[in-house]
């Protein structure tokens, strides 16, 4: 089997190859956040990889994940016969193609997903996005350019990507330690974003600088693959990253889980995005829960996260805040609501065997009163979660397939986050399983995942 590793923004791309997939193949695409694209050694190294006589190359791969979901729901704002919801569901199924251009220091990646986990669909405001019909979206459509070639140079990034801002959301979707990313992240990640980026990666340490459209922030979806003066576009967005590699190798940032026999790793790092709209472009967002059009509006995210791995175990914990400030037409519904929102979660996973890996997470964030007041929500205003559930890797030290099964429970009201039934902030269920407008909610997800 070869492997080869590069280094990204406090993170790694690694792509594993091997003969065939009946043996065991663990060719899986760096990841959609990945700043560097990996050059397999050969074209013989696995059948999903052309080179052509002038150094270009094209890699195709595919993610998919097929779930199983059964919520309860305690009977509230829901209907007596709603309280119970089951069915099947592929919230991914992702089609990507990287490579290089003729030199192996100019890199492209295009990828497409066909399920409804991925770029809020049928979520959040702007224009309605049916979900659950198979129509591909738009994901990664970027290129991008090593200036000198080695591990430690300079990079330039231009078109639509996934933001780093937050950890979480710039590992890959299937290299999460549970079935899928945490409800903070889906709430306050930028997600998706279109700009150009500047970043470095050293030897201990990785920063990235961006100017883009903006992302996705409380009350407002992100912007994906729109026109310029479509009114979920940001005027301008600004964004940074920065890691601190405290022991170990890049590449194990990767992922979440650490397989037994692992040296110790250990990174700290911060993010931070500002935007702002309605300043150049034309304003009026038009969100469901406000009977006037934004005029204006400033976002801020910003992020600290620590991240540990060991023999056989790992520890993960992010603080993600948000500050959003809404501008309206004078004498309108109100001159100005601005509020801050903060999130704490912390996640682990150890090995019980040296294939089946245990893991729980819990959540809690709080959602600023100012905001809860403003719709007459007395309560909700801190929402606490918990998950626990396990995976049995089905290939060695591979995420290339496996089978994941875990129960998350809500303890306290989703309703400030679903308010008059429009789920403007409640991420899509395709992600997290939640429905809201309830006082107590219980998730439970199966799920087998195939990449190659």
């Amino acid at each position: 089997m070869s492997k080869r590793c590069v280094l990204s923004i406090g993170l790694i791309s690694c792509v594993l190859a091997q003969d065939a997939f009946a043996s065991g193949l663990d060719f899986t695409i760096a990841d959609a956040s990945r700043l560097r694209a990996a050059q397999p050694e050969s074209q013989d190294s696995t059948g999903w990889y052309v080179e052509r006589s002038d150094n270009s190359s094209l890699r195709l791969s595919a993610l998919t994940q097929m779930r199983y979901m059964y919520g309860i729901r305690k009977s509230g704002f829901t209907a007596t016969n709603d309280i119970q919801t089951t069915g099947f569901s592929l919230p991914r199924t992702r089609i990507a193609i990287d490579g290089n251009i003729v030199s192996s220091q100019f890199n492209y990646r295009i990828s497409f997903d066909f399920g409804d986990a991925e770029l809020s669909r049928g979520n959040n405001n702007g224009a309605f996005l049916a979900g659950e019909t198979g129509t591909p979206r738009l994901l990664d459509a970027y290129a991008q350019y090593n200036f000198t070639g080695d591990q430690e140079g300079y990079y330039f990034r231009f078109g639509q990507f996934q933001s780093v801002v937050v950890s979480e959301e710039a590992i890959d979707s299937g290299n999460q330690l549970a079935i899928d990313r945490s409800m903070i992240s889906e709430i306050f990640g930028p997600g998706y974003t279109q700009g150009i980026a500047l970043g470095r990666v050293l030897k201990d340490y990785a920063w990235e600088v961006s100017i883009n459209d903006g992302g996705r922030a409380f009350l407002v979806r992100e912007a994906d693959n729109t026109g310029f003066t479509d009114q979920d576009e940001k005027d301008l967005g600004v964004s940074a990253r920065f890691d601190w590699k405290l022991k170990g190798d890049w590449e194990q940032f990767t992922d979440f889980t650490s397989w037994r026999g692992s040296n110790e790793a250990a990174k700290i790092g911060a993010g931070f995005q500002y935007q702002f709209s309605g300043q150049f472009n034309p304003g009026d967002l038009n969100i469901a829960l406000f009977p006037d059009p934004v005029e204006s509006s400033q976002h801020i995210t910003w992020t600290l996260d620590y991240h540990y791995e060991d023999d056989g175990w790992n520890f993960y914990a992010a603080y993600i805040g948000s500050w959003t400030d809404f501008e309206f037409p004078t004498g309108g519904f109100l001159p100005t609501l601005a509020f801050q929102n903060n999130a704490l979660m912390v996640q682990g996973g150890w090995f019980i065997t040296e294939n089946i890996e245990w893991y729980t997470r819990f959540e809690a964030f709080w959602i600023d009163k100012t905001y809860r007041n403003a719709f007459g929500q007395t309560t909700g205003y801190i929402h606490r979660i918990a998950t626990i559930g396990a995976t049995k890797y089905l290939l060695p030290e591979s995420h290339a397939a496996k089978l994941s099964a875990d129960v998350s429970f809500a303890f306290d009201t989703l309703t400030t986050l679903s308010v008059g039934g429009t789920s403007v902030n409640l991420p899509d269920p395709s992600v997290t399983g939640f429905l809201g407008l309830t006082d107590r909610e219980l998730v439970f997800r199966m799920q087998l995942q195939l990449q190659f």
